[in-house]
């Protein structure tokens, strides 16, 4: 059986995890088409497994304890107008692809520029991928249409590739609002629609995590509690054996 002292130092380590993951939600909460991380409580791995000493009789079972996780919040944000026609919200699911260095990326943060090569591209130079290439721009003033076709004085001049995941929630966050694709699978939908002149919200409740903080810091405290009363009972017991 697992001992108090061990459940209370594994209850403190998951506290951590869940406090990395508000702090990093409060701090993007402004940031567009961010998707919060929330908790979820695995087992962990080997841990149900049963224990035996060495001519002690027959093994016994050691307790399951649960293990906090992080798994993303997928739901949309609020979608708000800007006047940008640089910026592009999705609606509903999807992802823009993205470039850098050779590595695909995926990101729904929709805030654009056109970089020193006149190509479409996000805040951090990441190319955006069109479905024939690189987009190629020679204004700041484009009209881009429901299905990602960019048109420039009447003519398209491109298509912004979109896509979709029949998961999305096990893609790999690596930072930036972008994502490895991970354990997720691509989907064909040509249900995916682009919005322009508007941005996606991120999905971060600034209140509720402020509330989630809190009673994070106070589960943490009492396990900080418990750990300390073994200590004093270990103390007393080497105190009382160290007598005879």
């Amino acid at each position: 059986m697992a001992d108090g002292f061990s459940i209370a130092a594994l209850g403190m380590i998951n506290d951590m995890e869940r406090m990395n993951g508000i702090s990093q939600n409060l701090t993007n909460a402004l940031t567009p088409g961010y998707k919060r991380s929330i908790p979820f409580n695995t087992v962990l791995s080997g841990i149900n497994a049963t224990s035996a000493t060495p001519g002690l009789g027959a093994p016994a079972p050691v307790a399951s304890a649960p293990v906090a996780a992080m798994v993303l919040d997928m739901k949309q944000g609020t979608l708000r107008a800007t006047g940008n026609p640089l910026d592009l919200a999705i609606e509903n699911s999807g992802f823009f692809e993205v470039q850098r260095d050779g590595q695909t990326y995926y990101t729904r943060q929709g805030n654009f520029v056109i970089d020193a090569s006149a190509r479409l591209a996000t805040q951090t130079g990441d190319v955006v991928s069109g479905l024939s290439g690189d987009l190629k721009l020679t204004g700041s003033q484009p009209t881009i249409d429901r299905k990602g076709q960019i048109l420039e004085n009447g003519k398209v001049v491109g298509q912004i590739k979109l896509v979709q995941f029949d998961d999305p929630a096990l893609l790999q966050a690596v930072g930036e609002g972008k994502y490895l694709q991970g354990g997720a699978s691509l989907k064909s939908d040509d249900k995916i629609a682009v919005r322009q002149g508007h941005l996606e919200a991120s999905n971060v409740n600034t209140a509720a995590e402020m509330v989630r903080m809190i009673e994070t810091m106070r589960h943490f405290e009492t396990g900080q509690k418990i750990i300390q009363m073994y200590d004093a009972m270990n103390e007393g017991v080497i105190s009382k054996l160290g007598q005879f």
